[in-house]
């Protein structure tokens, strides 16, 4: 009898099996080689034995009714590009702290794949690696990863909550683009950069607090967050990029830091609007500044800037008052009381 699973220089090269469950736990080889398993219609659920340390492009890819694949539990486990591509019953990979690496579009349009929980192994996620798992409704990204590809959870219409884990520095564009349902985003504080796009259309996120050590909010970064309401940008951020904040029309209060310099093509909007997002400033020399840079970028007519801070004029007048008060007494006027009635 044939063996059903072609195994050479320690790679699986081919499954040649019909049945729909596939127990490899007993075998020995390091590497899924590329497409090992695709297209196999009946394929169920498949066992990976404790050597198995990496999984090559397309291993599985349009497995239709494939439900669950189980990694060795001990070492670390690299999934390769468009691994899982269009497994659409796929439940579970696990246990998914194993995984080190994540390929570009290796979950891509896995619909049934509700949880993904990483481990401290994981360094490198993919470009798409996770557009279109609209069944995910939670992501924490831990601290140890180090890269994150475009687009990587684009587009995943249940995602409801995230957090970006402490040390992660660089995020991706695109990197939420499409999450409508996306409610709460955690960031942490050593994150310095909103890149293009990455919350574009989530339509759900009503509140953001950005990260202490931001410096730069990047072109249409928040567009078309319909909900929006409340943002806060802390003191070091420099750069609002170009339609950041276009068509957001529930947002009606920004507090803009001192430390803004730059704002991009239609920041805020562009045309003119009744209702008008209000910013705020502490200082006239940040309101004059922010009126030339709104008429600069064309998101005059859709704001509106108040100073909450204290005018030049009452800054002097509390100088003058305070130095009035500090005068030694014989160059005010004032006598003795005592004195006068001897």
């Amino acid at each position: 009898m044939r063996d059903r699973a072609r195994i050479k220089k320690w790679q699986l090269l081919r499954w040649r099996g019909r049945e729909p469950i596939a127990d490899l736990s007993d075998r020995e080889f390091v590497a899924v080689g590329k497409r090992a398993f695709a297209g196999k219609k009946c394929l169920e659920e498949v066992t990976l034995p404790a050597s198995a340390t990496a999984i090559k492009t397309e291993a599985f890819r349009a497995c239709r009714m494939l439900g669950r694949v189980t990694l060795p539990s001990g070492g670390r486990v690299g999934i390769g590009m468009r691994v899982f591509s269009g497994c659409r019953a796929l439940l579970a990979v696990a246990p998914m702290e194993v995984v080190s690496a994540v390929g570009a579009s290796a979950f891509r349009g896995c619909r049934s794949l509700e949880s993904v929980s990483f481990g401290t192994e994981l360094k490198r996620i993919g470009e798409d690696a996770f557009r279109e798992c609209i069944a995910i409704r939670e992501i924490t990204l831990p601290p140890c990863l180090e890269q994150i590809g475009k687009g990587a959870f684009r587009d995943c219409t249940a995602l409801e909550s995230v957090e970006i884990g402490a040390g992660i520095s660089a995020l991706s564009p695109e990197l939420l683009r499409g999450c409508t349902a996306l409610s709460e985003i955690v960031f942490c504080d050593t994150v310095c950069e909103i890149p293009r796009g990455m919350l574009r259309d989530c339509k759900a996120l009503t509140e953001v607090n950005l990260p202490i050590g931001l410096q730069k909010i990047g072109a249409q970064a928040f567009l078309g967050c319909t909900a929006l309401e409340n943002v806060e940008i802390n003191l070091g951020t420099k750069t609002i990029g170009a339609m950041a904040f276009f068509n957001t029309p529930k947002l009606r209060t920004v507090a803009i830091p001192h430390s803004v310099r730059r704002l991009g093509f239609g920041a805020f909007g562009l045309g003119r609007s009744e209702e008008k997002t209000e910013l705020l400033v502490d200082t006239e020399y940040m309101l004059r500044r922010m009126r030339r840079l709104l008429l600069l970028c064309g998101s005059y007519g859709r704001v509106k800037v108040t100073l909450t801070g204290k005018s030049i004029e009452e800054r002097k007048r509390e100088r003058r008052r305070a130095t009035l008060d500090q005068r030694p007494v014989h160059l005010t006027g004032d006598t003795d009381p005592k004195h006068d009635e001897e």
